[in-house]
């Protein structure tokens, strides 16, 4: 399943409407915009219970890949933190250098059968920000991430901006049944992806 896709599922039309119309000047929840990364989110069969053929449970194009864009953010006081894809800001945990981001929204799926009501998708995204010099030992590549802290300055504000460039780490889809005129087949699996985001200039 599309981040973004689910991000619009889970607002009222008008308030997609809305988004959509000021998508072009966003403002950030948070007192401290840590920055807007690109993303390239890659199948892991390893981890996918999902047939990921089937569009409804990944939307992916033939190297098993989907892209997106995303913004962290926080409040610097209170530790509440955010992550925006599309204009729609969802709750994300900030510890240290890791971040967790969970959104649960209703989707309703060809395989639920046509009368099921309120079939689900839980989304949990789970990275690690590395800052530039951390970057530059990983070569800017999260493959080469072991899950330790790379050689580094942590990252943090500088007077040029939030000093954070790579994030690496996981998406995870799990599609959970109805409980109303619903025959899910299957009745829940998962959808899993490796996820690296560059920070947009």
């Amino acid at each position: 399943m599309h981040l973004k896709r689910l991000a619009l599922a889970a607002l009222p039309a008008a308030a997609v409407a809305a988004a959509m119309a000021c998508y072009s000047d966003p403002v950030y929840p948070g007192d401290q915009v840590l920055g807007t990364f690109r993303f390239e989110a890659r199948l892991d069969p390893s981890k996918t219970t999902c047939d990921a053929s089937v569009p409804e449970f990944a939307q992916v194009d033939d190297a098993g890949v989907f892209r997106f864009e995303g913004t962290f953010s926080r409040d610097t006081d209170g530790g509440t933190g955010y992550f925006t894809v599309q204009s729609y800001s969802r709750d994300a945990g900030y510890e240290g250098q890791s971040v967790t981001s969970t959104l649960r929204a209703t989707a309703p799926r060809a395989s639920c059968g046509t009368g099921c009501e309120d079939s689900s998708i839980e989304e949990t995204l789970k990275v690690m920000l590395f800052s530039d010099s951390q970057a530059r030992t990983l070569n800017r590549d999260c493959r080469q991430h072991d899950g330790g802290i790379p050689t580094g300055s942590a990252p943090g504000p500088t007077e040029n901006g939030y000093d954070v460039s790579l994030a690496c780490g996981t998406l995870t889809d799990v599609f959970l049944p109805g409980t109303r005129n619903c025959n899910c087949q299957p009745t829940t699996c998962t959808t899993a992806y490796i996820v690296q985001g560059e920070r947009r200039e």
